[in-house]
């Protein structure tokens, strides 16, 4: 397995014009990662003379492009999809020019749970869409379980889901902090599934899983996660051969009082504690 950092951990800084993107790819480098994931909202601009700028900084750093990422929710009526297959026409065009393998896109969610089954389906069309146009351009469309309220927040969701789409192009992000039961998980979960185990989720779905993305909200003095067990998430991984990327999504503070570590010390003890726990893997 490999390491990999995501900018929207520094989106106040790339906001603030603290860091551009070219910074963010130099820490990667100095934290010794293998990759880098973007995306679509850190970027200030995306013409293609400044992707080709950053494709060479990727380059120059050792570093892959591991994935890029859009916000989509295919879950809203068809009336509204114009603007989210807008976004995704507009990420696969730069994803292409980065030389980014995988696409991460959201099935969304329901705009009220008694539409549920019916916003299932239109998102699954809406998805296979995407993963038609993306093939033509040889980027893999990575589907991604998030939170309480969304269509793919279980196991069993991303299952259906991935079954639903049907086509070869679609893989699957296993995100380890936004399943239902988790304590990252975005939305109110309705009250059958507060508790759920959202281990089982992250067993169900590892086989399906082409890129992981680990979550941490308060690291520990050695970089460990008090709310997700990673030696259990690691064993999962290790069980079913998983030999990709793990992606560092720094959310601080979420779930408990105050605004959390500073992105800027918290990381590199995160980047500790995974390079202890993966050495000496096969």
């Amino acid at each position: 397995m490999k390491i990999s950092n995501y900018s929207l951990n520094y989106s106040s800084l790339l906001a603030a014009g603290k860091m551009d993107i070219p910074g963010f790819l130099s820490l990667c480098r100095e934290l010794d990662l293998e990759g880098a994931s973007l995306h679509l909202q850190n970027l200030t601009r995306t013409d293609s003379d400044y992707l080709k700028q950053i494709r060479r900084v990727y380059l120059d750093s050792g570093l892959s492009v591991s994935m890029f990422t859009v916000t989509t929710n295919f879950g809203l009526p068809e009336s509204l999809h114009a603007a989210e297959f807008s976004k995704a026409q507009e990420a696969l065009r730069v994803a292409e020019l980065l030389g980014a393998p995988l696409l991460r896109v959201f099935a969304g969610s329901p705009p009220a749970e008694v539409e549920r089954l019916k916003a299932f389906d239109r998102a699954a069309r809406a998805v296979r869409s995407v993963c038609e146009e993306a093939a033509r351009a040889g980027i893999a469309v990575g589907l991604q379980n998030h939170n309480h309220g969304a269509l793919c927040r279980t196991g069993d969701d991303v299952v259906a889901f991935v079954r639903k789409v049907d086509h070869t192009n679609l893989t699957f992000v296993l995100d380890t902090g936004q399943f239902a039961g988790s304590r990252g998980a975005s939305g109110e979960a309705p009250a059958e599934l507060r508790n759920a185990d959202f281990m089982e989720s992250i067993r169900r779905t590892a086989p399906l899983a082409r890129y992981v993305r680990v979550k941490f909200y308060n690291p520990r003095g050695d970089g460990s996660e008090p709310f997700i067990d990673y030696d259990k998430v690691l064993d999962i991984l290790r069980g079913v051969h998983y030999p990709g990327f793990i992606d560092i999504v720094y959310e601080p503070g979420k779930g408990t009082p105050g605004p959390g570590e500073d992105v800027g010390t918290a990381v590199p003890r995160i980047v500790g504690f995974l390079r202890s726990k993966l050495r000496g893997q096969a």
